[in-house]
């Protein structure tokens, strides 16, 4: 019995079901916005200091540290971005809290090094999804001038050890990086934050959901074999 399928008609089917397979299961299916139904933070874990206070009691979220004379302190303030709202899927920056670093005259050697902020952010009422973010800090030469000379700024850098935390929203997986610091709406972030002597200086921090990329790439040439393998199955058959 002669068949009417050729093997080159054959060929171009497995190929387009490759294909429309590959198309299918590379890219996920991603819902436009993801619900935030609340943000928190709180101190914790300072390194080095004099005269360390933490209150997550209330908000901000402070830490003082210094009591230089006449009883001034420096420190940080976090205060968490209202909530709920709508953070979007596909990568777009968008405002996790402000961060503020009131930067005054303390006595040498009575600055923090390190602290961290236990941050959690919870979608749609369900299981706070909880990363650690560093705050590294650098404190200068205590020098005052009205108008801010860079190499008397302190440095703050901000860091997480968890880049990319995953979490599952409506049966698709995504992603929440933290981005870091802006203070022009999200148009630039940076890492590291320069603060001038003698204010409070502030700027928003900033973090992203993105999908997360499926299959691995083992998937997909383990299933292009077996379809390759499949394809020289059928071409034995038809030249029967």
């Amino acid at each position: 019995m002669r068949h009417n399928w050729s093997w080159k008609a054959a060929t171009k089917c497995f190929a387009v079901g490759l294909l429309v397979f590959g198309l299918t299961v590379g890219l996920a299916p991603v819902v436009g916005a993801i619900p935030i139904t609340a943000l928190d933070g709180t101190w914790q874990d300072p390194v080095g200091g004099a005269n360390v206070q933490i209150d997550n009691a209330a908000v901000p979220r402070t830490i003082r540290w210094g009591f230089p004379p006449p009883a001034n302190t420096s420190g940080y303030n976090w205060t968490p971005a209202g909530t709920p709202f709508d953070a979007p899927s596909n990568g777009t920056p968008f405002i996790l809290g402000t961060f503020n670093h009131l930067n005054f005259v303390i006595p040498d050697g009575s600055a923090i090094t390190k602290v961290d902020l236990a941050f959690s952010m919870t979608i749609d009422a369900l299981t706070p999804t909880q990363d650690l973010i560093h705050f590294t800090h650098d404190e200068t030469p205590n020098v005052f001038t009205p108008l801010s000379n860079p190499l008397n700024d302190d440095l703050v850098t901000v860091s997480s050890p968890l880049m990319n935390t995953p979490f599952n929203f409506e049966g698709t997986a995504y992603v929440f990086s933290l981005l870091g610091f802006s203070k022009d709406g999200g148009n630039t972030i940076v890492t590291q934050f320069s603060t001038q002597e003698g204010q409070e200086n502030i700027a928003d921090l900033y973090g992203a959901i993105s999908a997360a990329p499926i299959p691995e790439p083992a998937t997909m040439l383990l299933l292009g074999s077996g379809l390759i393998g499949l394809a020289g199955f059928a071409r034995k058959k038809f030249k029967r």
